[in-house]
């Protein structure tokens, strides 16, 4: 006989349905190695006689059974639920026969339907566990009425419907009630039938609560990772910004005195042209520098602005190389004015429009286009670009992916858009057309960003 499989066995059971199944196996080598001692016990120390023959065929085929389905749980990562109903159902059938040559009413280990039907409850689906509990009711009915067996023959023979089976098990029940007074085993099989409903229902109603909670306990635990990673980047910011301060500011006083001495002395127009051109990249460093933080999702001090949609469609392009042929700005909300970081939401539409850039084709175009609904103001940049695969497209929201050449990038544009979104209440949305262009679109909620002013 096999070891007992663990979910945690060297063969790595990864799938719920397998381990679910692995635990069903172990159950029915614990269930046999009880029964096998539960018998011999009887049989040889209480001397009672039993159907040794018919037993022992039941527990052969539990042993040729497990040791198939041991197979099977080797060879297949996914375990199909039709046959983990059926293995659910034979158990059931045995169980039955095996009562049924031990004692029938008299045994008592009919609660043993109980543990199948719990099973059942936590590890199938709600039509089987139905369709479970209905068959164990039905087979018990067999002990708790004794003119049953009939219907039990039927029913293993599949020659009588459900509908069919609960009428005639009435039927016997008001016989047996006018034959005998004893009620005792009908109160019995109607106990057993409530516990059985009540352990399907409650068990299910437990398991879909405790889904819904692994799924909340799963995104909030996405969320924290997303803090987390914020966190660090705003860290990396504060301290980027810190170190770059000092030598920027010691080229820019030094910038400032030969820009002061060659005005002084009338000197080379061109050089003055030069460092005056120095000293504007000077104060742009010092501007991305302080941004970098907001950037990172903590819009750090930065004060929220009345601005029009399409006033931020055109700044952001302002600074950009493109020709009045490149761009298209559609502009759906003429009258709207929104309340939010200008500076911020504007780098990240300048993000979005430089990663189209990038990926165009020669004849580039970008088509900016703003627009709303009840819930949230929408600025989308399309691109006529390459486009991306569907890998890419599933990855390109992760920090520090990229699939630009050194130097171009760090990977952090549409990880920025996405936060900055989600703390507007909105999202980022990706479509791309590999070979064709990929659209961006930001979402912010209009709770969130409303103007005093509309």
């Amino acid at each position: 006989m096999p070891s007992i499989l663990p979910p945690t066995h060297s063969t790595s059971i990864d799938n719920p349905s397998k381990i679910a199944f692995a635990w069903l196996l172990n159950l029915r080598w614990v269930a046999l190695a009880c029964q096998v001692a539960l018998v011999s016990y009887v049989h040889f120390f209480l001397n009672i006689k039993l159907p040794t023959l018919i037993i022992s065929s039941i527990f052969l085929f539990i042993i040729i059974s497990n040791l198939l389905f041991f197979y099977i749980i080797r060879r297949q990562s996914i375990i199909p639920q039709v046959l983990f109903s059926l293995v659910m159902f034979i158990d059931v059938i045995l169980l039955t026969a095996l009562l049924h040559h031990t004692g029938g009413f008299l045994t008592p280990f009919t609660f043993l339907y109980l543990v199948h039907i719990a099973l059942g409850a936590i590890l199938m689906k709600a039509p089987c566990q139905w369709g479970l509990t209905v068959f164990s009711i039905v087979s018990a009915a067999a002990f708790f009425f004794p003119s049953g067996s009939g219907i039990l023959l039927k029913l293993h023979n599949a020659i009588i419907t459900v509908p069919e089976l609960f009428a005639e098990v009435h039927q016997l029940s008001i016989i047996e009630q006018s034959q005998s007074p004893a009620l005792h085993p009908h109160g019995m099989w109607f106990a057993f039938s409530i516990t059985a409903c009540f352990i399907v229902f409650f068990v299910g109603k437990t398991r879909k609560e405790l889904e819904q909670h692994q799924e909340k306990f799963a995104t909030l635990q996405q969320e924290r990772n997303k803090n987390e990673r914020l966190a660090s980047l705003a860290t990396l910011a504060a301290g980027a910004a810190h170190e770059f301060s000092t030598p920027l500011s010691v080229i820019a006083v030094a910038t400032g005195e030969m820009l002061h001495t060659l005005k002084k002395e009338n000197r080379d127009p061109e050089l003055i042209e030069d460092l005056d051109l120095i000293r504007g990249q000077i104060d742009r460093c010092r501007s991305i520098l302080s941004q970098m933080a907001s950037d990172a999702g903590e819009p750090l001090g930065e004060e929220h602005e009345i601005v029009t949609p399409c006033k931020l469609l055109t700044t952001a392009i302002e600074e950009l190389p493109l020709a009045p042929e490149q761009f298209k700005i559609s502009n759906e909300t003429p009258q709207d004015k929104v309340r939010l970081p200008v500076r911020t939401v504007t780098r990240i539409i300048k993000g979005l429009v430089k990663n189209g850039m990038d990926a165009a084709n020669k004849n580039l175009l970008i088509h900016l286009r703003c627009w709303k609904d009840e819930n949230f103001l929408y600025l989308e940049i399309k691109d006529n670009g390459h486009g991306m695969t569907e890998e890419c497209l599933t990855c390109a929201p992760d920090p520090f992916f990229t699939t630009k050449s050194p130097g171009k990038g760090l990977g952090l544009g549409l990880f920025l858009a996405t936060t900055v979104a989600e703390r507007f209440g909105g999202t980022l949305s990706l479509l791309s057309d590999h070979g064709k262009g990929t659209t961006a679109t930001l979402s912010l909620a209009l709770n969130k960003i409303a103007s005093p002013e509309t």
